[in-house]
């Protein structure tokens, strides 16, 4: 039996962890192009991300500049780096390949909200590692959720096939800015140890919180506003009404 790995830890875990740390979202880009030795390469470490019982249960779609992409932006709520970006893709759970494997093999496949969590699972660990291996390149990416406002209209831009789940959006480029980093929750408000922590507990991490996010948007020109606020306002009504009713016309079991 082959022994665990012992010693120093390596020595570029330290780059590592730097390059996750620096994470923030892009969104204005060079006119520099991303290359399609880099997408490829960049693709093919994200590959490398866990995936459940092997299934692979994605697909990514880019979509090149044009009218396509422009009406996408649109629906995406007029979203200029969605037009504008060098390279912009979909990222989309995907369990065709799963049923064309069990259509080859002349039996059923059954589709159930597991099978859906699987492909959004699979895809989002994918997605993940993909911004990782552009960010190593010194490219810089956005996440874009606006893509699901209009699903049906996505849907008549891109023809999306049953058994395809379409995400979110990504934009990726060469950076034209460095916004900063967007300030997180100290490890311990996210981490505990055999238990979940108490409302009270919760509380003190929001008032702690709600202290650093109101010197972030000071800095930004937006004093007055916290981290709480902006939460409750964005959950206070249900958002993209229809996604199920679009997933499930797309062959998703939701029920």
């Amino acid at each position: 039996m082959s022994q665990p790995p012992t010693g120093p830890r390596p020595a570029d875990a330290d780059s590592v962890l730097a390059l996750m740390s620096r994470h923030r979202s892009i969104r204005a880009f060079t006119e520099r192009p991303v290359d399609d030795v880099d997408i490829e390469r960049a693709v093919a470490a994200a590959q490398c991300a866990a995936t459940s019982s092997w299934v692979q249960g994605y697909h990514l779609l880019q979509v090149e500049r044009g009218a396509r992409r422009d009406a996408l932006s649109l629906l995406a709520g007029d979203q200029a780096q969605v037009r504008e970006a060098p390279a912009f893709f979909v990222v989309c759970g995907d369990t065709r390949r799963h049923r064309r494997a069990a259509a080859r093999a002349e039996t059923s496949h059954v589709e159930c909200t597991e099978t859906f969590l699987l492909s959004v699972i699979d895809a989002s660990l994918f997605a993940q590692n993909l911004v990782l291996a552009f960010e190593s390149m010194g490219l810089g990416a956005c996440y874009i959720g606006g893509l699901r406002n209009d699903l049906p209209g996505v849907d008549e831009v891109l023809g999306i096939p049953e058994g395809t789940y379409p995400l979110f959006g990504l934009t990726v480029g060469w950076p034209a800015d460095d916004p900063g980093t967007r300030p997180r929750f100290a490890p311990g408000d996210v981490w505990t140890k055999d238990r979940f922590p108490t409302e009270e507990e919760i509380d003190a991490t929001l008032d702690r919180f709600d202290e650093i996010a109101a010197r972030y948007y000071v800095e930004r020109g937006e004093a007055g506003r916290n981290w709480t606020g902006a939460i409750w306002r964005k959950f206070k009504t249900v958002l993209r009404p229809g996604l199920k009713r679009f997933y499930e016309s797309k062959g998703a079991s939701l029920s």
